[in-house]
């Protein structure tokens, strides 16, 4: 009985041991990025989540209009791209490239223009859709929608059906 007690001791705590390390381990989001209004030299982070492989990009997006991003992903490739933005109605539009030939487009709509937080869907060049976020504020609205801001975490929840 004693036994058997230990070991229903020890087994959550190494599910929780094996979690941690695993969150840990996630991409994360730049914290370095500076936000500069109307410049061309604007920097917001951005995030991904790559079909339904749990695979999650993040990186940058640098421009105010139109611009560029790059970054890598939680399988070790980088991706980079080009994105546009009409301002006036809110809607944009990205490109992916990625080392590995993986390509994509996605449209995005901004909820709040001013700090650039956007949120799109697209299609990569395997068939499979992809999500993507950025802005100043992306690490709030992240949480604020989802729950949490992992990177890893998010994307593994849009592995799941009907996620």
């Amino acid at each position: 009985m004693f036994s058997l007690h230990v070991l229903s001791v020890i087994a959550p705590a190494t599910a929780i041991t094996l979690m941690a390390t695993t969150v840990l381990a996630g991409p994360k989001l730049p914290s370095d990025c500076v936000g500069t209004h109307s410049s061309t030299s604007n920097c917001a982070p951005i995030l991904a989540c790559l079909g339904s492989s749990g695979i999650c990009f993040t990186g940058r997006a640098i421009g105010w209009g139109s611009g560029t991003h790059a970054g890598r992903t939680s399988a070790d490739f980088g991706c980079n791209g080009e994105w546009t933005a009409n301002g006036s109605l809110g809607f944009g539009e990205a490109t992916l490239e990625c080392d590995n030939g993986l390509t994509g487009r996605a449209f995005f709509t901004y909820q709040h223009p001013e700090t650039g937080t956007a949120s799109g869907l697209g299609k990569l060049s395997n068939g499979e859709t992809f999500h993507v976020w950025s802005g100043a504020n992306v690490d709030q609205f992240l949480i604020t929608k989802y729950g949490d801001v992992d990177a890893g975490a998010l994307c593994q929840s849009f592995t799941k059906p009907g996620a």
